[in-house]
């Protein structure tokens, strides 16, 4: 099993030495020195090592073989009590770790970047918007059910977040499709859903780049604008997520897929 596991190492090993060769293709943000590949960000200034977990990694241990050289073993005692082994990583999972600048075969972090990939979720409730900003017939609607049915029909929860696929890229997950075209005729407003389409880990925050207006390349006239959401990591664990944004805690839960996440919201809002 150990000739087995080392070999599919060093064809991963190949397999991405070969995908750095591709040129960088678009920049996304002056501040942080981002750059768009063909296949993943490049991120300038980020310390975090990457590779497999290997055999012998511990609760007091972690042996990572980073994608260029050889194993490292790393103490992992102080990162563990400290809250910042953030998923405990597998034999064969793709992890990040963070070293101690003075002694750089401590880990102050460990990140399972295997079990951070999924759909990540949390509850956002609409609000009512302001009677005399609505539409006439928002209006006649929302008359149509002052009393407790309101909150049946149009106070639904839905559920944000995003998904984290291979190859660096990401979904948002919060859409719902209308059963009509016009939003005012909707009493009630939620919060915009971003248009996350790539993430990356920069020295130990996870990283959401999301795009709005037009697509890059194409003559429509319409401006491509790039924004960076930059997350702390506070726990991982099964199915569930913490993460600090602001000093905002965000509890997300995994679900299924984007489709699943919203799958009552979905069916409640074709019904109007």
């Amino acid at each position: 099993m150990k000739i087995h596991f080392s070999i599919v190492c060093l064809c991963l090993t190949a397999l991405i030495a070969l995908g750095g060769c591709k040129k960088s293709t678009e920049k996304i943000d002056d501040q942080t020195d981002v750059m768009m590949t063909d296949d993943a960000p490049v991120v300038k200034g980020d310390s975090m090592l990457y590779g497999l977990s290997c055999d012998g990694t511990s609760d007091s241990v972690v042996v990572i073989w980073p994608f260029y050289g050889d194993p490292i073993t790393l103490n992992c005692i102080d990162a563990k009590e400290n809250g910042m082994v953030i998923g405990k990583p597998e034999i064969g999972d793709w992890i990040g770790v963070m070293r101690d600048q003075q002694d750089t075969l401590t880990a102050t972090m460990v990140v399972n970047l295997d079990a951070l990939k999924g759909t990540w979720t949390y509850p956002v409730m609409p609000v009512m918007k302001e009677f005399q900003n609505m539409s006439r017939r928002a209006q006649r609607r929302m008359m149509a059910h002052v009393d407790d049915s309101i909150k049946s029909n149009f106070l639904i929860p839905r559920e944000y977040g995003f998904t984290l696929k291979r190859n660096h890229n990401a979904q948002a997950v919060g859409r719902v499709m209308r059963s009509n075209t016009l939003e005012d005729d909707s009493p009630v407003i939620y919060p915009p859903v971003k248009n996350y389409i790539k993430w990356y880990m920069l020295n130990g925050n996870l990283v959401l780049i999301s795009r709005e207006g037009g697509f890059p390349g194409a003559k429509d006239g319409k401006k491509v604008t790039y924004s960076l959401d930059t997350l702390q990591l506070e726990s991982l664990s099964g199915d569930s997520l913490i993460l600090t944004q602001n000093g905002i805690r965000y509890n997300f839960h995994r679900k299924l897929n984007a489709m699943e996440a919203n799958k009552v919201a979905q069916e409640k809002e074709m019904k109007k």
